[in-house]
């Protein structure tokens, strides 16, 4: 927390990247990476949270949609003390709130960016689900060997928000590496703020294929070669006051993703992969302080994370929790659960296991 009248910088998360080591990301969640878990893990050193993947053209087209999939406040971000590369004294981080959308096309992805842009410290472009719906639909991994829609795609969000926006794409790696080479190079030189790389194949799934980290070094090694560099205090809140470089900023920096379940494996994979941040996301639902070095869920996470959402007014009338020590907390739970239906919630289910 910050000292008694020191103020928070706030910093797009690119140049948070490139200013700190060790730096911890939430991953794009389907129905779990909502408000109230982002939140709960932004109290446990996850520096960065990203929102679930949700569909531009209806985000940019309906009110409704637009209400039923974003929801934000000043709560939710952590607030972290981190010591910037090269010096000693840490500085008080503001944490970074980044939303996923897919698209297809160039207009309904500016359409869309520019709606949230607000409310958020950046954008990314989902090139990665793997769903043969998406697939189908042209979004997602489709987008993993049409590098030049991908180009389209970024600069028209520049073009909308401006260069200095942060804008970044979440990828699969390519089991033939030339299409990885080509979308990273593609992506960069359209002015992608940071590239995050899970390491499986579009054909993979997470359950039964280990992360490839030597696919995702070829790719963090491309995007170094690129050359591209980030300049500080360019970007929309970037508060960032001092750089020994300058304000020269680093190569655009990339972010490895996959079987990251505890703190020492974001470590290791950061080391092994050159990447500069961690994402993690079925580890977090396993773990939500996985990054604060907990073994296993803290009891506190819990009571914290159904009273938020009772607060917030979000649906959460039935919470289960699956852990080593579940039969401790079942009360708890039972306690949570009530107090939800009383509140008049909606059923829902959220399995942190």
């Amino acid at each position: 927390m910050p000292r008694a009248g020191e103020r928070a910088v706030s910093l797009p998360p690119h140049h948070m990247l490139n200013t700190f080591s060790d730096i911890n990301v939430c991953a794009p969640m389907v129905r779990y990476s909502k408000l109230p878990f982002r939140a709960l893990v932004a109290r446990y050193d996850t520096h960065i949270t990203t929102t679930p993947m949700m569909l531009a053209t209806e985000f940019s087209r309906n009110q409704q949609a637009r209400n039923a999939d974003f929801s934000t406040n000043d709560e939710e971000r952590g607030l972290f003390a981190l010591v910037p590369q090269n010096r000693h004294t840490p500085v008080q981080i503001r944490g970074a709130l980044v939303c996923q959308f897919a698209a297809s096309a160039p207009t309904p992805l500016a359409d869309a960016a520019e709606l949230v842009s607000p409310y958020v410290d950046g954008i990314d472009l989902n090139c990665g689900c793997p769903q043969p719906w998406a697939y189908a639909e042209h979004i997602g991994s489709f987008l993993l060997r049409q590098p030049e829609t991908v180009r389209d795609m970024i600069r028209a969000v520049k073009a909308r928000l401006g260069e200095g926006y942060c804008v970044s794409v979440k990828i699969r790696v390519d089991a033939e590496s030339h299409h990885t080479d080509t979308l990273v190079r593609n992506a960069l030189h359209a002015g992608a703020s940071y590239i995050t790389i899970h390491g499986r194949t579009r054909h993979q799934a997470s359950a039964s294929h280990p992360v490839d980290l030597d696919a995702v070094r070829f790719a963090v090694d491309t995007a170094n070669a690129c050359g591209i560099q980030t300049a500080r205090g360019t970007s929309p809140g970037d508060a960032w006051a001092y750089a020994e470089d300058g304000g020269g900023g680093g190569f655009a920096p990339c972010i490895v993703n996959g079987d990251i379940w505890t703190r020492e494996d974001a470590i290791e994979y950061r080391a092994k992969t050159g990447a500069r941040g961690a994402m993690s996301a079925r580890g977090l639902l396993a773990n939500p302080a996985l990054f604060s070095g907990h073994t296993r869920t803290p009891k506190e996470a819990v009571g914290y994370f159904t009273e938020r959402s009772i607060a917030w007014g979000l649906p959460v009338a039935h919470l289960q929790y699956v852990s080593s020590d579940a039969l401790t907390t079942v009360g708890i739970l039972r306690t949570c659960s009530r107090k939800a239906s009383q509140a008049g919630q909606n059923p829902s289910t959220l399995i942190l296991w």
